[in-house]
């Protein structure tokens, strides 16, 4: 192996309860630790330092890129690690491992497997993503937007590569708790930008989610049929969008015949995720068309329990999906009057995941039938 260096950065302002989880999961992988502050009030600096890291001050401009950047100047290795504070590792980096990987690359960005997760403590999953979080260091690569920030390429187009999943990590940001406190924060940012004429078709991406975080369904359906339609590309995460028009017209109470061709048509285009078949399946259901649905349904559990294969795609088929996915085929099968078919798939819900309220219920409501 070469010999490599790796600087992992942070920005960080009041992290001083995620920073040092963050820190010692990359501390051993580490040549340095550079970060950046906005403005903590709190003791997160104090905490930096206990773990060697650099610390830079740096004033807060209503711009995400622009301490990103200055991080990213301060950084001397080849290859730069870039975390949030509430981001981890669920288990201490392996150097050794990482770099070995790094020396193979060929590509400018890497991008890294992320679970979203509402606690580190539970780590209870509720959907994956694919985000750019090692690149190189180079003159030519730096931040871009003032929110919803990503690396970009001074000139061309971005090399990029998808790690494999071991080095998959952690994050609590959008737990449920603060997620709408953060996507009215966004939008606010965002709105800002665009009233001052910057607009990218990306923009219609971040606004869905602005929009579904502070429950305006309308405005989010629409950016997201906007953006699913312009072509644009954001690595690891176009399926997400899919996601939010199913998503959008169901908290609209739209009819299900509408939702189906946006059912398939995302079927289509990640046909080896499991979600997209369970989402045809559940819709199927709406509509009356139970043998169809039975095995759309089917076929989505079918790849969530055997297809090992490591996808470059977002999912967010979680335990607790596939229990309302089993669920809703014990229904099934109770209509069908197949007892002990149904038993089986309750049973089997329950093994995916056993505190969702709702397959709780229709749990209970099958073994009070029989």
């Amino acid at each position: 192996m070469q010999d490599i260096k790796l600087s992992v950065c942070y920005m960080v302002k009041n992290e001083a309860e995620n920073l040092p989880i963050s820190l010692a999961s990359v501390k051993d992988a580490a040549d340095e630790i550079i970060v950046v502050d906005t403005g903590s009030t709190d003791n997160t600096k104090a905490i930096a330092i206990e773990y060697e890291a650099r610390v830079f001050d740096f004033p807060w401009q209503d711009d995400f890129s622009a301490p990103r950047n200055f991080a990213i100047e301060q950084a001397k290795g080849e290859w730069i690690l870039f975390l949030d504070a509430d981001e981890s590792f669920p288990k201490p980096l392996d150097r050794m491992e990482l770099l070995n990987y790094l020396a193979g690359v060929s590509a400018e960005v890497v991008l890294l497997k992320l679970h979203n997760v509402d606690t580190l403590a539970e780590q209870h999953k509720f959907n994956t993503d694919w985000v750019p979080r090692i690149f190189r260091r180079r003159a030519d690569l730096r931040y871009r937007g003032r929110i919803h920030e990503h690396i970009s390429k001074q000139n061309g187009d971005l090399q990029v590569v998808y790690a494999p999943q071991r080095f998959y990590f952690l994050h609590t940001g959008y737990a449920e708790c603060i997620s709408e406190a953060k996507c009215r924060r966004d939008l606010q940012i965002m709105q800002q930008v665009i009233s001052e004429g910057d607009w990218e078709p990306v923009y219609d991406y971040y606004l869905t989610d602005c929009y579904y975080g502070i429950h305006d369904y309308e405005q989010a359906l629409a950016h997201a049929q906007s953006f699913a339609r312009s072509g644009t590309v954001v690595h690891g995460g176009n399926g997400h969008t899919y996601r939010m028009i199913l998503e959008c017209m169901r908290a609209l109470g739209l009819p299900d015949a509408d939702m189906l061709p946006w059912a398939e048509e995302a079927c289509r285009m990640y046909p080896d995720l499991p979600e997209f078949y369970a989402e045809q399946g559940m819709i199927l259901c709406g509509l009356g068309r139970l043998d169809e649905a039975q095995m759309l349904l089917h076929t989505a559990l079918r790849r969530y329990d055997t297809d090992t294969a490591e996808t470059c795609h977002a999912s967010y088929f979680s335990p607790e999906v596939a229990a309302k996915v089993a669920a809703r085929l014990g229904e099934i099968a109770d209509l069908h009057g197949e007892k002990e078919k149904a038993a089986v798939y309750f049973v089997q819900a329950l093994d995916y995941c056993s505190t969702n309220k709702k397959v709780l219920e229709k749990a209970k409501k099958f073994l009070k039938s029989t």
